[in-house]
């Protein structure tokens, strides 16, 4: 409550609240992410002969990078 009375105050005060923002993804990215991840899984597929091949530890390591593409996205 203490918080928002300061902030009204400074609103009122004419001070520039600065309010927290989520990041946005663009469509653009979104796609980017989904093409770079099929590429990989298509290349993963290929060197283990079918997708039921490949090792559980390099799914979730891709996983991982493209959760970390995604927040370099963000930013």
């Amino acid at each position: 409550m203490k918080l928002i009375l300061e902030n009204w105050r400074r609103l009122l005060e004419g001070d520039v609240i600065q309010f927290p923002r989520q990041p946005r993804i663009s469509e653009e990215d979104i796609q980017f992410v989904i093409d770079i991840e099929y590429q990989i899984a298509n290349r993963l597929e290929a060197l283990h002969d079918n997708t039921s091949e490949i090792p559980v530890e390099k799914l979730e390591r891709l996983d991982g990078i493209m959760n970390e593409i995604e927040e370099l996205l963000k930013a």
